[in-house]
């Protein structure tokens, strides 16, 4: 009798064992190869960054369509080339002043042949608050959409924002206290 049962719980084990490695492959997602559009996009981010840490305010607004809108992390908003540019130019003179910064693609989803959904992560080291004192490292969320303008990606719409801290763990309400016992 207990040699019976342990084969047949051994069975269960083995039989569950493998229906959970069969449900565990059906949610792994496959790697996927990057398109040629997202290594464009890629690239361009690339060379806009290498732009950016120049601080050169007048290449980095090239990289935006003529009608593009910009609006910086504390809502300054730039649409078209030359307010892009006094957008940029702004912060590469304050917040951004002497930074270093580092951008990638985070998500790539095509919209169409010649447009994308593109999420950057920009990491910017070395910005000084208004007082002057050094911050810590700071990373932006670049929800961005990019449009393919002839052999050239560009930028058509950013916003750029950063996440506010979580707030708090509610606390835990106490035990409601037990009424007196009647005598």
């Amino acid at each position: 009798m207990k040699d019976a049962l342990m084969k047949k719980t051994l069975k269960t084990m083995v039989t569950g064992l493998i229906l959970a490695t069969f449900a565990s492959l059906s949610y792994a997602t496959p790697a996927r190869a990057a398109s040629k559009d997202e290594d464009a996009v890629k690239a361009r981010v690339a060379e806009f960054i290498a732009a950016f840490n120049k601080g050169d305010a007048k290449v980095a607004a090239t990289f935006f369509t003529d009608d593009a809108m910009l609006v910086n992390p504390v809502g300054i908003s730039g649409k078209g080339n030359a307010e892009v540019e006094k957008v940029l130019a702004g912060d590469l003179a304050s917040i951004l002043k002497d930074t270093k910064m580092e951008m990638k693609v985070v998500e790539f989803r095509a919209a169409g042949k010649d447009a994308a959904w593109v999420e950057l992560e920009h990491t910017v080291t070395g910005a000084k608050g208004p007082d002057g004192k050094a911050m810590p490292t700071l990373t932006f969320h670049v929800p961005t959409l990019m449009v393919k303008k002839g052999k050239n990606w560009q930028v058509a719409e950013a916003r750029p924002y950063v996440y506010l801290p979580a707030p708090p763990a509610p606390k835990a309400m106490a035990p409601a206290a037990a009424a007196p016992a009647k005598k």
